[in-house]
């Protein structure tokens, strides 16, 4: 197992993902809060799973690892930037953080910086696997 900057950054990122959607979770759940739904799932149960399987991605380094960094980004990104086109548009409404700012906005942000530090980190470990370093 190796450890790089990048590595580290999208687990704290997607740790930050998974407990700021985490609580959005349990507020829906608890009735609360209300997430936007997709179908008959909240959108929040959706992109908790999806940083929880970035996060997996990037702990546990096996065969599968970009297949299931992209299973779970894919539905959070796309998720993510639906909403931030909604807010836009007036079409959907995020839920609010305490400032005031829709939440969609922070987790598009955190998903595109944290799909481009994992193209990064999987460059860098197909070069590591490469050359036996």
């Amino acid at each position: 197992m190796y450890i790089t900057i990048s590595r580290l950054m999208i687990i704290a990122l997607s740790s930050l993902g998974l407990w700021g959607v985490g609580g959005i979770s349990f507020l829906h759940w608890t009735g609360e809060a209300s997430c936007p739904m997709i179908g008959i799932l909240p959108a929040c149960y959706i992109i908790l799973l999806g940083y929880g399987l970035i996060l997996l991605s990037v702990l546990f380094l096996f065969k599968k690892t970009l297949m299931v960094f992209l299973i779970g980004w894919t539905p959070v990104i796309i998720l993510a930037l639906a909403g931030v086109i909604g807010e836009i548009t007036s079409t959907l409404t995020c839920p609010a953080s305490e400032i005031g700012i829709p939440k969609c906005y922070f987790s598009a942000l955190l998903s595109i910086v944290i799909g481009c530090l994992y193209w990064y980190f999987y460059k860098q470990k197909k070069l590591i696997i490469k050359n036996k370093i």
